[in-house]
């Protein structure tokens, strides 16, 4: 996917995207779901938010960590989440062009939101990103989905031409099971209703992954 496509105009005035203003989704409830999966599991450590557009998420959960990383295509964004999160660690990557420039086993938490849609690969964008999570660690995705009742409705109306590979529930889950060292701990499906997710319609998925074993 090209950076290029990710301006400040995809964040603002529905040019590119959905989006027509990003910053309404800087409100505590929208984010609300991640913060009780950190508390329920008692995470802590160093989390690493990919897609983190303009670090809301992490401005939200850097209490909970030593450390908190954001990675976005948008060299606008990460410029913003800057200001946003100063204690943050921000970077610009190109998940279909770039590996993840830390260590193996490093993170605590990953979240991917919303984000692998945008890749020209889901498969090889987790690849990507599990290498990076510690045993014991958890991964958070959401992302929508093509099939369903509620997705397909969605997708009628989506006018965002990034999203290059949304999937079919049957296939995602077909890619997540073949990560064996990883168990699905949570489940759930929602509706992004911009200042809060409405539970049980089936547009987007929320998978919250744990590590048990290391890779072979």
């Amino acid at each position: 996917m090209s950076k290029n496509k990710f301006s400040k105009d995809y964040f603002f005035g529905k040019k590119l995207s959905n989006y027509a203003n990003y910053n309404d989704w800087d409100n505590d409830k929208y984010w609300q779901s991640v913060i009780l999966v950190i508390k329920k599991y008692k995470i802590s450590g160093k989390m690493l938010d990919i897609g983190c557009a303009f670090g809301f998420l992490l401005k939200r959960t850097q209490k909970y960590f030593d450390q908190i990383y954001g990675f976005d295509i948008s060299d606008f964004a990460i410029e913003t989440a800057k200001k946003n999160v100063p204690q943050g660690k921000f970077k610009v990557l190109n998940l279909d062009e770039q590996e993840i420039d830390l260590p193996d086993n490093y993170f605590d938490l990953i979240t991917a939101l919303d984000v692998l849609e945008h890749t020209q690969s889901i498969k090889e964008s987790i690849e990507k990103i599990v290498r990076k999570i510690k045993l014991g660690g958890y991964l958070i995705i959401t992302l929508p989905l093509l099939d369903t009742w509620a997705g397909k409705i969605f997708h009628f109306f989506d006018k965002d031409p990034t999203h290059v590979s949304v999937p079919k529930k049957k296939d995602f889950l077909k890619i997540i099971k073949s990560f064996d060292n990883f168990e699905i701990v949570s489940q759930k499906y929602f509706f992004d209703a911009k200042y809060f997710k409405i539970w049980g319609l089936p547009v987007d998925i929320e998978l919250v992954l744990k590590k048990i074993k290391n890779e072979k």
